[in-house]
């Protein structure tokens, strides 16, 4: 073999061991891209997952808040229903399995809670009552006052609704006569010189 053929079979033996290289590199950064792609999905649905389980839990947060204060004010009025029948804090208390503290923290609660409803009702009350439209219309005089029932009274000018019988079931209708009906068509005098 001659020196020129040694040198092309190293060569070749040179570029097939390149080419065995470069595919195992090739075949380790597919397996590093595959595995930073799996890593980066992962990433994702942690991060999803996380703020999805978060927003639940601020809303079980949420309804467990509601139910207790329903609950807490269904005990306080409990506490002063059962104060209510002429025991003492203590005896309440014993009864109910609570500290005398808790059995007057709930009664003020209850008397919070009551005093605060009166309030509302009594300012939606006094909001019904008083409505500026009434008091000054556009036109300058004032409206009829309101009753307490805040229904303006009638004014002498006011027309009376027409009153309405109604017939027992079963029984006869009667329609009442009116201008220009048949009924009332005999009776009328013609003036003088009004027949053609």
């Amino acid at each position: 073999m001659t020196q020129k053929q040694r040198r092309s079979s190293r060569a070749v033996q040179a570029r097939e061991t390149a080419r065995e290289k470069a595919a195992r590199f090739r075949a380790q950064e597919d397996e590093r891209l595959r595995i930073a792609e799996k890593a980066i999905l992962l990433q994702e649905e942690i991060e999803t997952f996380d703020e999805e389980t978060e927003r639940r839990i601020a809303k079980l947060r949420e309804e467990r808040d509601g139910q207790l204060v329903q609950k807490r004010e269904q005990i306080d009025a409990l506490v002063v229903e059962m104060l209510d029948t002429d025991v003492h804090a203590q005896q309440a208390a014993e009864r109910l399995g609570m500290s005398v503290a808790q059995v007057r923290t709930a009664k003020r609660n209850f008397d919070k809670t009551v005093a605060a409803l009166a309030e509302q009702s009594t300012g939606a009350v006094a909001a019904a009552e008083f409505t500026p439209a009434a008091a000054a219309p556009p036109g300058g005089k004032e409206g009829p006052a309101l009753s307490e029932t805040g229904v303006a009274p009638q004014t002498e000018t006011d027309e009376a609704p027409a009153a309405y019988n109604f017939p027992p079931p079963g029984g006869p209708v009667t329609v009442p006569s009116q201008d220009g009906s048949p009924e009332t068509a005999e009776a009328a005098t013609l003036p003088p010189g009004a027949t053609g």
